[in-house]
């Protein structure tokens, strides 16, 4: 099966070659960006002076796994303090070419800035609208957009998208509380609406509000965009049942400004855009890559169009493997299958269980469909017991017995683990951390008033 593009703006190129190709492609556009940013950056220069290497030396990809050496986010939060150099010495460019700064979520610490070019937005902006038509859209459509700003190089890619697109878009900052009447109440009575962005937490709210009633007020929605963390498929398929449209979900690597959404065909794999950025899977403690075996890994993205602070096999703490054989959808390019970050899991015995296996199994029980929750990460891994806690309002927490004892019991079936589960108030502020769930929470922080960042 063939690629859709009809009406499509952009050739489908790369997504469609062979294999083979693809990889002589990257090779040549990755010597000569090795080349460029160590020549430019003056993080890479030192880092390649310290393993005495010259990208010009490099004669194939083995010698670029085994002598290129990884990138990992302290180094880049070292190098910042120390020069005061908010780029941490990434910078390729005159800093006045900068046109726009970026940051991370800083969920895993103080957030991390990056610089975008002029360029670079154009580039961007040109992955997203290779995914909105990915996902569906068409020149013409008109789609609903919320962001919480444009701080974020993702949320920037997203609007330039639907530009370089020819797709309308009614933008809209969300979760500012009333936000959503006009796009989903209003809106549509004028308009018909064919898509929809909503970052995690804010699609949540919006479909407890309307529930099925969303199905009426948005009768021509085609394609629902997210993104933000995993969606387990209890929760993808309960709202595609109340919004009436396929969901897909977007997962940007936000420290490269590597944008990659779910593939039509596979609702596990995101489809990278190759072109612009090589991928690898490496063994998170040894650091062998391991892309072509199948295992999992830790995932590494190397920028090969990004000018203003492009990264080389930077370590993105997040965890899947990689499929390369070619797509039902018959796209070529490399599909992702991401597991979650490490960060969202907690080692229960001899088996580490990710946040989405938990909530994949209790959003299918009916009382607690979207219920807020989170996981105690205990001092000391790995944990006799998963220790689990899920928001409800009081009246379910008033004869809790028979809904903790089939959360039990589904865990114990499902994930092979035993559980010790507790019913707490929605107004636990551990619950929700900004505009993303609080899914694991260190046992050392359960005395404060909400979770560190």
């Amino acid at each position: 099966m063939e690629p859709d593009t009809k009406e499509s703006p952009f050739p489908a190129g790369w997504e469609t070659l062979p294999r083979e190709e693809i990889r002589r492609r990257q090779w040549e556009r990755l010597k000569a960006r090795l080349e460029w940013i160590v020549s430019h950056s003056s993080f890479y220069g030192r880092k390649f002076e310290q393993h005495v290497l010259n990208p010009s030396d490099l004669r194939g990809w083995k010698e670029f796994r085994e002598r290129v050496p990884l990138t990992c986010k302290d180094e880049i939060r070292q190098e910042r303090e120390r020069l005061r150099d908010p780029y941490g010495g990434l910078l390729c460019v005159d800093p006045e070419e900068i046109a726009c700064l970026s940051r991370t979520g800083g969920t895993t610490g103080v957030p991390s800035v990056y610089g975008l070019t002029a360029r670079d937005l154009r580039v961007l902006g040109g992955l997203v609208a290779r995914i909105w038509h990915q996902i569906g859209g068409r020149r013409g459509d008109s789609v609903a957009c919320a962001t919480m700003g444009t701080w974020n190089a993702f949320a920037r890619g997203l609007l330039e998208g639907l530009r370089q697109a020819s797709m309308s878009v009614y933008h809209f900052a969300m979760p500012l509380p009333g936000e959503e009447v006009f796009p989903i109440e209003v809106l549509p009575r004028w308009l018909p609406i064919q898509g929809f962005y909503l970052s995690g937490r804010p699609l949540l709210q919006i479909t407890e509000r309307y529930g099925a009633a969303l199905r009426e007020l948005l009768p021509e929605l085609r394609y629902l965009l997210t993104a933000g963390q995993r969606l387990s498929p209890a929760l993808r398929e309960a709202l595609q049942e109340l919004w009436g449209a396929r969901l897909y979900e977007a997962y940007p690597f936000t420290d490269a400004a590597l944008p990659t959404a779910t593939c039509p065909a596979q609702a596990d794999g995101f489809h990278v855009p190759e072109d612009a950025f090589l991928v690898e899977v490496i063994d998170p403690e040894g650091g062998e890559e391991i892309t072509e075996s199948g295992q999992v890994g830790e995932f590494v993205v190397t920028s090969l169009m990004m000018e203003g602070t492009p990264l080389i096999r930077f370590r993105t703490g997040d965890l899947g493997y990689a499929k390369t054989e070619p797509c039902p959808c018959g796209r070529t390019s490399m599909r992702m299958v991401l597991l979650e970050r490490s960060d969202h899991s907690v080692l229960v015995g001899q088996r580490r269980v990710f946040a989405s296996e938990v909530e994949d199994v209790i959003y299918r029980i009916p009382e607690l469909l979207f219920a807020p929750y989170y996981l105690i990460k205990s001092a000391q891994q790995p944990q006799h017991e998963l220790i689990l806690r899920i928001g409800c309002p009081e009246e379910k927490r008033k004869r809790p017995e028979r809904l903790l004892e089939s959360v039990v019991s589904r865990l114990r079936e499902k994930l092979g683990v035993e559980a010790r589960v507790q019913l707490v108030g929605k107004e636990d502020e551990r619950v929700l951390v900004g505009y993303k769930r609080t899914k694991v929470i260190p046992e050392s922080d359960l005395g404060q008033k909400g979770r560190k960042r």
